[in-house]
Formats: C-alpha cells, structure tokens, sequence
C-alpha cells in the first residue's frame, strides 16, 4: 500500500458566540470589528465581522484573546422574564452545547445524543457542515455497496455449486457474471465507507479538540491514490491517507 502524509498549518480561529468557528488569518483589530480572510482563500477578499458577536480569538502561535460578553437584554412576556440566550427552538440543541461528539454510523452524537442535521449545522461552521453532509453520501453508498457485494458473492456461489452438479455453462457464466459484480463491489464498499467514516470522525475529534482548548486531531482512511510510471501511464491504487491537523 501507499502511505501518504498531508499536514494542515494552523490557523487562527475565530469563536462566535453561537459557538461556531471561523477558521481564518485575522488581519486587524479595531475597537469594534475584526477584519480577517478566510484560511481556504488568504489570496481572496477581507472579511469583517463585529466584535459584539464574538467569544474569543485563538492564534496560531497558541495565544486566545477573550472578548466579553455584553449583558443580555432581558425580554419580558406576561408571566416570565427571560434572556435572549434562554430562547432556543424545540428542535435544536443549545448553541453553546459541550460535550464528547462521536460518530454513530452516518450520523453524530454528543454526549449520546443523536444530533440531526440542523443541530451539527448549528455547532460546527459552514464548511464543516458541508464536509460532514458529503461524509454521510458517502457513508450511506458505501452501505449500499455492501448490500450489492454480498448478494453478488451469495448469487454466485449459488450459480457455481449449481452449475457443477448440472454442469450448464449459462449457469458457470451467470457465475462469473455475479463475480465480476462482487469484484467491483468490494474496493468502492471500502473506499467510500472507508473514506467517509475517517471524515466523519475527524468532524467529530477536531469539535471535541475545540471544546476542550486545543487543537491537535489525526485521521487514517483508505484513498484512491493516482500515480505515474515510466511503462505505465496513468495508473490507481489503493492506498492510506495518513493526516494531521493541528
């Protein structure tokens, strides 16, 4: 097998306070807004976002500057009193939710409870989300890959045994037909689920790693790996993708 090793730099991360994340080159501070570029484009346009709707800043070199909360404006109803920050819908956790996140299948789960879609979008920021609704297509084709590898090797060794009692060569061809379809099954079942459950996890350990004050995860996967030789051109393996974001 191949092995290659990808190593993320760090960044700095921006907290909100709906407890998603920026991850970003913060270029400048003023007393009332803080202008940065994204991490994934620093070639691209400068961001600003309002100090007031921000917890903390943690640089790459390890330092977090904390900014403070400004007093919730108490709202009034007629029979309670309550804050801004009590007011969460029915179908969503709190936004400032802390706790062990694990995969369970395709989907998360923190602190054992299973979070919907609407509830990971609320914790993790925008282009995690999108990462973890990619992981979970591939997860569930990966799923279904399996279903088609074990009843293409069950099909064909029924046409096999079949076939030597009554020696038919349809059924030995409708045999080598199943196992071509297992063949072909079984490295996509392992790639995609193999792919998709490294992604997930690493979802779930960088918002573990976040909750707890630092910033260090790893992911082994399978990866469909293209490379070139003198004799052969274009060719593909399979191979382990070791990474490390930190």
């Amino acid at each position: 097998m191949l092995i290659t090793t990808s190593i993320t730099k760090a960044q700095d991360v921006i907290v909100k306070k709906d407890n998603s994340t920026i991850l970003s080159k913060v270029t400048r501070i003023s007393e009332a807004e803080i202008e940065y570029k994204k991490w994934s484009n620093l070639d691209g346009p400068t961001y600003v976002i309002g100090i007031d709707e921000v917890v903390s800043i943690n640089y790459q070199n390890g330092e977090i500057e904390h900014f403070a909360y400004e007093q919730e404006t108490p709202i009034t109803t007629q029979n309670k009193t309550t804050t801004n920050q009590e007011i969460i819908t029915t179908n969503q956790l709190p936004t400032t939710a802390k706790g062990s996140m694990k995969r369970r299948g395709y989907t998360l789960t923190l602190d054992g409870h299973l979070l919907s879609d609407e509830e990971v979008k609320n914790l993790v920021d925008v282009d995690t989300y999108q990462t973890y609704l990619s992981a979970k297509r591939q997860i569930k084709a990966g799923r279904a890959f399996t279903t088609v590898f074990f009843i293409s090797l069950g099909t064909t060794l029924m046409f096999t045994v079949t076939a030597e009692d009554s020696g038919d060569p349809d059924l030995l061809m409708m045999a080598y037909g199943s196992g071509v379809i297992a063949g072909i099954s079984l490295p996509l079942m392992c790639i995609f689920k193999g792919i998709g459950k490294g992604r997930m996890n690493r979802i779930a350990d960088n918002y573990n790693s976040k909750s707890r004050g630092y910033f260090y995860s790893y992911n082994l996967s399978p990866s469909l790996i293209k490379y070139k030789t003198p004799e052969l051109q274009d060719n593909y393996g399979l191979g382990l993708t070791f990474s490390v974001n930190f």
